[in-house]
């Protein structure tokens, strides 16, 4: 019986695999960024042309976009570089960033006739002209829906193009880290929640030195591109902890101090020769260490395990064992217990992402495939499943 059910799983694994949908980007220029909501069932899109789509999934189980229904607008006056959605507690809420220096979080909310977008009035868009597939609408506009999407705030405080951004985690508020190609990453926080116009700048960090001092050889020209990626840690007991990653090669981990209110360098992990392309911290489900990926141009794909660490030594665990949760999390560290190389090609891998359970890990590069890793039962991470650019699946034994 254990074995017919096992054969039923791998052959249900096998038909999962096999419901691919090819989706039209409807883009006119390349797609810089792809990010579900929270549930699953949400995709939003952003591009060279300026304009962010958002994606259903339909009770059959088909992504459909509709053109004309609110569901695409015009967000930046640049290259609209990455988006991240905020956790459905705050809303519907969608942040975007571009080369224009700008970061504008957006909200969805229901409206019918002709929508008005961050209040820009100059020009109007006649609804019946739209076809959606290949006119993007005129920045502030959205066509004739039952939903729009309206600007909240627009965060200009970035000297260069903003390559990165992302919500922090539900338990740590309304937060948004980005980071910008002036080698800054920036903290906003909500002000209130329920009035969404107004941000704060909650810190910053400089990350790397765009102007050149503190690199050396090759490292300078790859320097002026700043940070490239950012990703936050999703521990409920650990303080505010972000990874970045730079066009240096570097690969650091952050902690905010309640002490000093200020971020500061927790963690300077292995890096990259070249730049890195993409991070990602694992969700942590009750493990009792954590788990990051980076990625980068010198293709190669690595995996780092954290353990937790407590600042002062056995002595200082031996005094606070009285204390809190919350107050042993603030006053503990993080270590590097070991990091493993998964893959290392001669083709840029650009992106890596962890499954909700932070048990599987994804990445895709220039190669055209995305391969899927997981952990065996001696810690060391295998390719389990390739999904090349023609949607054609391959299990990896």
């Amino acid at each position: 019986n254990s074995s017919e059910q096992q054969n039923n799983n791998n052959n249900s694994s096998s038909n999962n695999y096999n419901k691919v949908q090819t989706l039209r980007s409807l883009h006119i220029d390349y797609v810089h960024d792809i990010a579900f909501d929270h549930y699953g069932r949400r995709i939003a899109t952003c591009s060279g042309d300026r304009t962010v789509k958002v994606w259903d999934l339909s009770d059959d189980g088909e992504w459909t976009f509709r053109p004309g229904t609110g569901s695409e607008w015009s967000a930046h006056r640049g290259s609209v570089c990455r988006l991240s959605w905020a956790h459905p507690e705050f809303g519907q809420l969608l942040a975007t960033c571009g080369t224009d220096h700008a970061v504008s979080v957006w909200e969805e909310r229901e409206g019918s006739g002709l929508s008005l977008i961050g209040g820009d009035t100059s020009s109007m868009l006649n609804p019946t002209s739209y076809s959606g597939a290949s006119t993007a609408p005129p920045p502030g506009m959205s066509p004739t829906a039952a939903t729009r999407w309206v600007s909240k705030a627009t965060l200009t405080d970035a000297r260069r193009a903003v390559t990165c951004l992302e919500f922090a985690p539900r338990h740590l508020g309304l937060r948004l880290a980005t980071g910008s190609a002036d080698g800054v990453v920036r903290i906003y926080e909500a002000i209130d929640v329920m009035n969404l116009n107004h941000w704060a700048i909650n810190g910053s960090i400089d990350v790397e030195d765009v102007d050149g001092a503190g690199f050396a050889g090759g490292a300078l020209a790859e320097a002026t591109l700043g940070v490239s990626c950012l990703s936050w840690c999703t521990g409920k007991f650990e303080p505010p902890t972000l990874v970045v990653g730079g066009s240096s090669g570097r690969v650091v981990v952050y902690r905010y101090s309640d002490a000093s209110r200020q971020w500061g360098v927790l963690l300077t992990l292995p890096g990259h020769s070249r730049g890195v392309l993409d991070v990602s911290w694992s969700p942590n489900v009750g493990r009792g260490y954590h788990l990051v990926a980076s990625c980068g141009k010198d293709g190669i794909l690595r995996v780092y395990r954290l353990k937790r660490g407590r600042y002062g030594g056995a002595a200082s665990q031996t005094n606070n064992k009285k204390q809190s949760a919350s107050s042993l999390a603030s006053s503990s560290s993080l270590e590097l217990e070991k990091h493993q190389v998964l893959e290392k090609g001669t083709s840029e891998v650009w992106r890596c992402q962890w499954n909700v359970t932070g048990t599987v890990l994804a990445s895709s590069g220039d190669g055209g495939v995305v391969r899927l890793w997981k952990s065996d039962f001696r810690n060391e991470w295998k390719c389990v499943s390739e999904l090349r650019g023609d949607v054609s699946p391959s299990v990896m034994q």
